[in-house]
C-alpha cells in the first residue's frame, strides 16, 4: 500500500494577486520578498520591545547619583504608583515577562511542530516500508546529546540575560545615573539607550563575518564575551564622565555583548541542526533550534527579573551579576573551543 501524497496549498497572496506566480515573477523575486518581509517582521517585533524598557524611567521616581529620592521633584518626575515606592523596580520588572514568555512560547511551539513531523514520519514508515524517509525528525533527548548543542544552549542562557538585562533596564540606568553630573530627561535617556543596539546589530554581523572567516563559532564567541568583561568595567566606571564616553561605551558594550548573542542563534543553531554526527539531517533543525534558542529564553526573562531586586543594592552589585554571567558563559564554550583549535592546529 503507498501512502499518497499531500498537496500542498498556494500562500494566499498568490491567489489574491494572480500576477506573483510564475512564470510572471522569478524565483529570485520571491526570494527576495521572503526577506524583505521577514526582516521587516522581525524588526517590527524587536521594536516592540522598547517601549516596555523607556516606560520604566517615567513609572519609577527620580534617584539621584547617591541613590536616594531627590527631594525637588516635579509633578511629571514624582513616578506613579505602586511604581514609585520602595519596592518600585521589582514592580516595574513584572513588566519584563512578557517578551521573553511569548521567546519560551516560540521554541516550545516550534518543538512541538517538530514532534508532530516526527509521527508523521514514523507512520510515513509503517505505511510504506519500502519508501521511508531517511531523515525522519529528531527527538528532544537525542537532540540533547548532539556535541555543541548543550555548551551553546547554556552559553546562550547566560547571553541572554545580560542582553535582555540591558535591554529592559538601560534607559532606567541611564536616566537614574548622571553623565557629566548632569540627569538627562526620559527621551534623552530613550535615545541614548539605541546607541547600545547599534553597537548590537554591527557586533552580530561582525561575529558572524569573523566566524565565518576563520570557522571557529566557539573561538570567536568566547573572544567576544570575554572582550565584553572589562568593556561592561569600563563603561561602568567611566560612561558617567561625559556623554562622548558614554556613547562610545555603551556602543562598545553593544558590540561585544550582542556579538554571541546573535551568532549562536543563527548561524551556530544552523551549524549544530545539520552537523553530519546526525547525517546532515534537515528535519532537526528545528528541534536543536528549539532548544537554544529556548534555553536562551529562560535566561532572558531570569536577567530582567534579577536585575530588579539587585538594582536596589545598587548598581554596581548589577554590573557585577552581569560580569559573572558573561563570565559563565565563556566557560561553557572552553571545551568547544579547545576542540576547534585542536582541528586547526591538525589541518582538518
Amino acid at each position: 500500500m503507498r501512502m499518497q501524497s499531500k498537496s500542498l496549498s498556494q500562500a494566499p497572496a498568490l491567489t489574491l494577486f494572480p500576477g506573483l506566480k510564475p512564470p510572471h515573477k522569478t524565483l529570485l523575486f520571491h526570494q527576495i520578498c521572503v526577506l524583505v518581509i521577514t526582516f521587516l517582521a522581525y524588526a517590527s517585533f524587536h521594536a516592540s520591545r522598547k517601549p516596555p524598557s523607556i516606560v520604566k524611567s517615567v513609572l519609577g521616581p527620580t534617584i539621584s547619583s547617591n541613590e536616594t529620592q531627590v527631594d525637588n521633584l516635579s509633578s511629571n518626575d514624582a513616578g506613579w504608583v505602586p511604581f514609585n515606592g520602595t519596592r518600585g523596580t521589582h514592580r516595574l520588572e513584572d513588566m519584563g515577562f512578557v517578551h521573553p514568555g511569548m521567546d519560551i512560547e516560540m521554541s516550545a511551539e516550534t518543538h512541538s511542530a517538530e514532534n508532530l513531523q516526527k509521527v508523521e514520519s514514523e507512520e510515513a514508515k509503517l505505511i510504506e516500508s519500502d519508501h521511508s524517509d531517511s531523515s525522519s525528525a529528531i527527538g528532544f533527548l537525542e537532540a540533547w546529546k548532539l556535541p555543541g548543542v548543550a555548551p551553546f544552549s547554556f552559553c546562550l542562557f547566560f547571553s541572554k540575560l545580560v542582553a535582555y538585562t540591558f535591554l529592559y533596564w538601560l534607559p532606567f540606568y541611564i536616566r537614574h545615573t548622571a553623565v557629566a553630573g548632569v540627569h538627562i530627561s526620559n527621551k534623552t535617556a530613550g535615545l541614548l539607550s539605541t546607541i547600545f543596539d547599534i553597537g548590537g546589530v554591527l557586533g552580530g554581523i561582525t561575529a558572524g563575518f569573523i566566524s565565518d572567516m576563520i570557522e571557529a563559532r566557539a573561538i570567536t564567541s568566547i573572544m567576544f564575551l570575554f572582550l565584553s568583561i572589562p568593556a561592561l568595567v569600563l563603561y561602568r566606571a567611566f560612561g558617567s564622565l561625559s556623554m562622548l564616553t558614554n556613547i562610545l561605551l555603551m556602543f562598545l558594550s553593544g558590540f561585544l555583548v550582542n556579538g554571541p548573542y546573535s551568532l549562536i542563534t543563527t548561524a551556530v543553531a544552523a551549524d549544530l541542526g545539520t552537523q553530519s554526527l546526525n547525517g546532515r539531517n534537515s528535519r532537526a533543525l528545528a528541534t536543536v533550534t528549539a532548544i537554544i534558542d529556548g534555553t536562551g529564553s529562560v535566561g532572558a526573562a531570569l536577567g530582567p527579573l534579577l536585575a530588579g531586586y539587585i538594582s536596589t543594592k545598587g548598581w554596581n552589585s548589577v554590573f557585577f551579576m552581569l560580569i559573572l554571567s558573561i563570565f559563565f558563559a565563556g566557560l561553557f564554550l572552553i571545551r568547544v573551543a579547545r576542540t576547534e583549535i585542536r582541528e586547526k592546529l591538525s589541518g582538518k
